[in-house]
């Protein structure tokens, strides 16, 4: 079978491909009231993305959802939450389309994943019109896995990733990672059982309402520490008590091997600043959170010893800024707090159950909860 080029069944239609979205610009988009969302969108009743993300955890949301809500009656409603591993930024359009923050903007390292939350954002019956337009076989699958783009600001990168994402197994963006249903399709799952277009346009249409309100502020193309650094720079206007980042990095235990951050289909999340696989990233990361972060953040990790033991990870009670730090930035010695949560797995069959995830937090200490929901570590936290 002929596989078609992606721009033919838009000819007709009048509907232009390759245009970078209309918002992206030098200067990151502004911090603006928020807006009503209109009576006419509807909002999906079940799932908010329309992407299923490897390393998904079922419940995270509701989590972070309440450990919010209980910060804000010490900090106030924050005004922006940033999610600079956005992924399927889950937790990101939950937390905003209960108002339990004013607004929120997300960042990804991966510009597969960066751009379709720029296009579904600005340009939502642009990439509702290429999706409905789009023949989901396998015939597909080995189109766009092989695609690449003409730029980086290819509105059709936007395309390919929602595709391959509902349609390779658990969304997995990877070269290893084959079709929903296997190559010879005699699963009972066949490719296109995870792509109901009209519930995908129904999610899609919302994130567009979302941008439209100001909700979502903006979404960048940038890794963890360019994100936390330019929101800082880019938005000095709001408290640093108000912003809050939530930071879900890649596993230490299996990050290689379900991220992608790359359009070379060999894949592999890397970083600018590191690598997860080896986990000098990890280590970077934990030394910029404890030393420089200059607003509030919550991190999310799967429940490893050497994350709350070694002094170069997650040991301390408490942020140590350098004086510099604190001097130059205004970074404060805010006190870590930890939890252990449980959560539902579905990635692979192996992790399937329920497990406890670590989360962390310099949110006020006496607005952690500590419950059966979360619940303290096994030793004491000022170890």
């Amino acid at each position: 079978m002929t596989m078609l080029n992606p721009d033919a069944a838009l000819t007709q239609r009048g509907i232009s491909p390759g245009q970078s979205p209309l918002h992206i610009r030098d200067m990151p988009r502004a911090v603006r009231d928020v807006l009503d969302i209109r009576d006419s969108v509807t909002i999906p009743s079940r799932h908010l993305s329309p992407l299923r993300y490897p390393g998904a955890k079922s419940g995270l949301s509701k989590v972070i959802g309440e450990l919010v809500e209980s910060a804000s009656q010490s900090i106030g409603r924050p005004s922006l939450f940033v999610e600079p591993f956005a992924g399927g930024a889950s937790t990101s359009l939950s937390l905003a389309s209960q108002g339990l923050v004013d607004r929120v903007l997300l960042a990804d390292a991966d510009p597969l994943v960066a751009r379709f939350w720029q296009v579904a954002a600005s340009e939502t019956e642009w990439l509702i019109d290429r999706m409905h337009d789009e023949p989901v076989t396998l015939e597909r699958w080995d189109f766009w896995r092989a695609w690449q783009p003409r730029s980086k600001d290819d509105r059709d990168v936007a395309v390919k990733c929602l595709f391959l994402n509902r349609t390779t197994f658990s969304g997995i963006l990877h070269g290893r990672a084959g079709p929903i249903g296997g190559r010879k399709q005699e699963s009972a799952y066949k490719i296109d059982c995870r792509f109901n277009k009209e519930a995908l346009a129904e999610r899609l249409r919302y994130i567009g309402e979302l941008y439209r309100s100001n909700r979502i502020v903006d979404v960048w193309c940038k890794d963890w520490k360019d994100t936390l650094e330019d929101v800082a720079e880019w938005y000095p206007q709001l408290l640093p008590d108000r912003v809050i980042s939530y930071i879900d990095p890649p596993y230490i235990n299996k990050s290689s091997k379900l991220y992608g951050h790359s359009f070379d289909p060999a894949g592999g999340y890397s970083s600018s600043d590191g690598s997860w696989e080896n986990d000098t990233a990890h280590y970077q990361l934990a030394s910029y959170l404890r030393h420089n972060a200059q607003n509030r953040w919550i991190l999310s990790y799967d429940n490893h010893p050497a994350l709350t033991t070694n002094p170069e990870l997650y040991s301390t009670s408490r942020m140590t800024p350098t004086k510099e730090s604190t001097r130059l930035l205004r970074v404060r010695a805010w006190r870590i707090s930890k939890r252990l949560v449980d959560l539902h797995y579905s990635v692979s069959s192996r992790f399937r159950g329920r497990r406890k995830e670590l989360l962390l937090t310099t949110l006020p200490p006496t607005r952690v909860p500590l419950n059966e929901q979360f619940m303290p570590l096994e030793f004491n936290e000022d170890s």
